[in-house]
């Protein structure tokens, strides 16, 4: 029987079944940036740093321990980029992308929100149901339609490129999933899911029941017993959305799909032996496996998934401790589009082995719970480190002419990690591990490093731009924006959930509210004929708007005696699109020192409005995209003034003497 309603299933599951392995034996000749270009010879390299402040650069380099970006910047130019407001990497990227303002390319923040519901939505892709599926009895085959979409809008410049015969090499930009295949090869970056279809699921296995860790997200713990020096266990994977339950037609949801496996633990020292999926893991104390392939069946004889995931052993005994990474996806076998071409995966798996496809790879939720310690967490890091290295060798290599964009991870989310390890001043820095105070500081070291293998290949006729989308700042106090928002009259809660010291978006009373904030820095108006229950009039919105901007401009922590909001932007005075209107009308820019709180992020009210920072996650750049602007050094002179990250997709469509699209807002950085 033919279905055309749609379900929660959607096509990617489907794809997952076709895949099978033949993926992984197509030989590829010639998967590198090849001698077809008709760049008469030209080459732009944009190494891309996430996060890389121009300021600690600045003092780095003056103790001479940058050796190399001292070399670039005495041969071109160093100094601050402008960033995108908000200051976040899938904004600021997705305007280096398309050379558009957020209202262009309608990626405004993390975190977005529907206003139908006013439930929060990720703002990357999102997953769309198959428009007609086959059903056999239980099983729902979808054929027509369905899968993930990019939410990002507008052209990606290097598209302008590829059309005119001229090679466009990306590794890992951001926002770029499902990947894009107008790039003569690309892998996807930020943004991309794990197995589970999440932005990251960790797992952890602990036989010490009284490790309690109350509501978490990011993860799962499981509660085990060791019986005869035993484990038996199960890693989740995707929910079969493929077969309808039991538990389904009685009310349930499908099952989600999962590989038993099996720890024998060494009675004689702290080793364990991990059984899973046909293939034994062999793993001392305070040791990572290396990729192990897992198979998730979802049907019967045709419908296995792959992915691949990491073992860490914390601890035999006196309680077994086991964490697992999220199950990312199988550059191999690929569940979801993740390189381009697909045989792309294959060919660098074959080199390098197994990679990290999620977007962000490093686990900050596990640190962020205490699942992982520092030590811990720094040694994932530093595989994630030497594995984006490694890709870089198996691509710098093959590419020839044309563009080649590479982009590294580590020191944005390892600054948000562990920037308490290197400030005193900070109030969780009593809680770190002074040993990898000079983390950061090393990361930085390690880019000059990576710097200095691509410094040769610049000559006359090649451009580098090493580039970041926003600078750090230390995060130590949280700014409940919805909690400031219920307490002066914005806001109003239902009445049965007044009493309540913490709220979630569905307590609000939308009939009486007339403001609300979703994301890191959106404050929304909850207007009339764009909300579901709008009560704000488009004529009485510009009087709100002065008033919120006035009095979140004044607000004053009395504890420090700082004001917690440096700055508010309009929106209508940065934005320009067709997406502007259905976006924030106020971005809210916090003082370094200062965040929106995570509850308050998906749109929640707390007891107070200002709190000490209780996370890990202990340095960012979510505040007024003024003060932590990203860096900028390029091989030749910079003549604009006051460069910004919209100006970087310009000057390299121009370098290759392609003129400057209508819709893109900046202007080239050499004349």
């Amino acid at each position: 029987m033919v279905n055309r309603s749609p379900r929660t299933h959607d096509r990617r599951t489907f794809v997952r079944l076709l895949a099978g392995g033949a993926a992984a034996g197509l030989a590829s000749p010639l998967l590198g940036c090849g001698p077809r270009s008709r760049s008469a010879g030209r080459k732009a390299i944009v190494l891309a740093l996430d996060g890389l402040d121009p300021g600690i650069v600045r003092g780095l380099g003056a103790r001479g321990r940058l050796p190399n970006f001292r070399k670039l910047a005495e041969r071109g130019a160093f100094g601050p980029l402008a960033t995108t407001m908000p200051a976040l990497s899938p904004v600021a990227w997705s305007s280096f992308i398309t050379g558009q303002t957020p209202g262009g390319h309608g990626i405004g923040d993390f975190i977005a929100r529907d206003p139908a519901t006013y439930l929060p939505v990720f703002s990357i892709f999102e997953n769309h149901a198959p428009s007609v599926t086959v059903n056999f009895g239980d099983v729902h085959l979808p054929l027509i339609g369905g899968g993930p979409a990019s939410l990002r809008r507008g052209r990606p410049f290097w598209s302008y490129l590829t059309e005119r015969g001229i090679p466009a090499c990306l590794s890992k930009v951001p926002t770029n999933f499902p990947v894009d295949e107008t790039a003569t090869q690309a892998i996807a970056g930020m943004g991309t899911p794990d197995l589970v279809d999440s932005y990251g699921s960790f797992s952890y296995y602990t036989s010490h029941r009284l490790e309690l860790y109350g509501e978490i997200s990011g993860g799962t713990v499981d509660y085990v017993e060791v019986e005869d020096n035993r484990v038996e266990a199960e890693l989740r994977g995707p929910v079969n959305t493929l077969v309808t339950p039991p538990t389904t037609r009685r009310g349930g949801g499908p099952r989600q799909a999962s590989v038993p496996f099996t720890v024998h633990l060494d009675p004689d020292r702290d080793a364990v032996c991990i059984r899973i999926g046909g293939r034994d893991v062999l793993l001392e104390k305070g040791e990572y496996s290396d990729w192990v392939k897992v198979e998730f069946t979802l049907l019967p004889l045709i419908g296995k998934v792959s992915g691949i995931v990491r073992f860490l052993l914390k601890q035999v005994r006196p309680h077994f401790q086991l964490y697992a990474t999220a199950v990312n996806i199988d550059p191999e076998n690929q569940a979801a589009p993740v390189t381009y071409p697909k045989e792309l995966g294959a060919d660098i798996a074959r080199d390098i082995g197994s990679f990290w496809t999620k977007g962000l790879p490093s686990d900050t939720k596990a640190l962020d719970y205490g699942i992982l310690d520092d030590e811990e967490y720094v040694g994932q890091a530093e595989l994630i480190l030497e594995e984006r290295l490694a890709l870089f060798r198996h691509l710098w290599p093959r590419f020839e002419d044309g563009l080649f964009f590479f982009y590294v991870s580590s020191i944005d989310q390892d600054s948000h990690m562990l920037w308490r390890n290197m400030d005193p001043s900070h109030p969780r820095h009593g809680d770190s591990d002074v040993r990898f105070s000079g983390w950061i500081s090393y990361l930085y070291e390690r880019m000059d490093g990576l710097l200095g293998e691509i410094l040769p290949a610049v000559d006359d006729q090649t451009l580098l731009l090493v580039c970041s989308d926003h600078g750090f700042a230390p995060f130590a106090r949280e700014f409940h924006l919805n909690t400031w928002l219920r307490d002066n009259g914005y806001l109003v809660l239902k009445d049965s959930a007044r009493r309540k010291d913490e709220t979630a978006i569905t307590d609000v009373d939308w009939s009486r509210t007339a403001a609300y904030g979703i994301g890191f820095n959106g404050l929304y108006l909850n207007l009339e004929g764009r909300e579901k229950g709008g009560i704000v009039s488009p004529e009485k919105a510009d009087r709100l708007l002065a008033r919120l901007t006035r009095e979140l401009e004044n607000v004053v922590d009395p504890e420090t005696g700082q004001r917690p909001v440096a700055r508010v932007y309009r929106r209508d005075d940065m934005y320009l699109g067709e997406a502007t209107p259905g976006m924030a009308e106020i971005l809210v820019g916090y003082t370094p020192g200062y965040r929106n709180s995570s509850p308050s992020v998906l749109g929640a009210t707390g007891r107070s409005t200002i709190d000490l920072n209780p996370w890990a996650w202990s340095g960012d750049h979510s505040m007024a995209r003024d003060l932590v602007p990203g860096t900028l050094l390029a091989s030749r002179p910079v003549t604009r003034a006051r460069p910004s990250i919209l100006d970087l997709p310009v000057t390299i469509l121009e370098w290759f003497g392609v003129p400057r699209p209508e819709q893109m807002v900046g202007r080239a950085l050499f004349r």
